[in-house]
């Protein structure tokens, strides 16, 4: 009968050491798509401000009043505004 209840112990910690293990594999996966979310947040960010401040640029260039650069500026501060937005 012991022999039946040693086993059954070494089962139960096998059991549990298996469920630590995928535990851990579960918490990196999921470190590992917190990651990724956020590098694709940082690179949506960075397109909308290039595309403001080409927007930017087109406008001023277009207006003559406001030069290229300073257009471009603006665009780029609208578009960082707007990636916060939407």
């Amino acid at each position: 009968m012991s022999y039946g209840l040693m086993g059954l112990r070494r089962d139960m910690e096998s059991d549990a050491l298996q469920g630590i293990g995928d535990l851990a594999g579960q918490q990196a996966e999921q470190k590992r798509s917190n990651d990724a979310i956020k590098a694709a947040e940082k690179s949506q960010q960075m397109s909308a401000v290039g595309a403001g401040a080409a927007v930017g640029m087109m406008a001023g260039a277009q207006a003559g009043s406001v030069g290229g650069p300073v257009g471009a500026v603006i665009g780029a501060g609208v578009g960082l505004v707007a990636s916060f937005i939407f």
